[in-house]
């Protein structure tokens, strides 16, 4: 082989390492990105449950089913952010219903709601159920 054939060919050599290097890099990276948010993902769905249980705890619905916004929201300050999480709260327009926004702070592209109501959480005193002889009196 000649010298200019060597150099060629490891120009060439060089220049496929180091692409597959940068490929390589890239796509670690990306991985690493991906895990990141999956963790964020996890910790709003864990801070979602917790909020939830610690309300099924603290908060007792009144007899029509409601729950004052002042109620709600001093439950969900009891409970503390995830660190690397924003959680906003915001009393829906629906009547006694609470929204709840779950940001990172390092991808704002990153948020999830939930809307909470006391019905849906099963915080509401069940009436006991009417008897036959109760609907028959209730008929004409």
């Amino acid at each position: 082989m000649q010298l200019v054939e060597v150099m060629v060919a490891a120009a060439i050599f060089s220049a496929a390492s180091g692409s597959s290097l940068q490929l390589w890099s890239t796509a670690a990276g990306s991985s690493h990105q991906l895990e990141h948010r999956q963790q964020l993902v996890e910790r709003m769905e864990l801070d979602r449950l917790q909020l939830q249980a610690h309300w099924r705890r603290a908060l007792v619905s009144e007899p029509d089913c409601s729950i004052s916004r002042e109620r709600w929201m001093a439950a969900a300050d009891a409970v503390p952010v995830p660190p690397q999480l924003q959680r906003e709260l915001v009393i829906s327009d629906q009547m006694d219903a609470l929204q709840v926004r779950w940001r990172a702070e390092a991808d704002p592209t990153l948020q999830r709601e939930r809307l909470f109501t006391a019905a849906g959480m099963g915080l509401c005193q069940a009436e006991a159920p009417l008897t036959d002889s109760q609907v028959e009196e209730v008929q004409p």
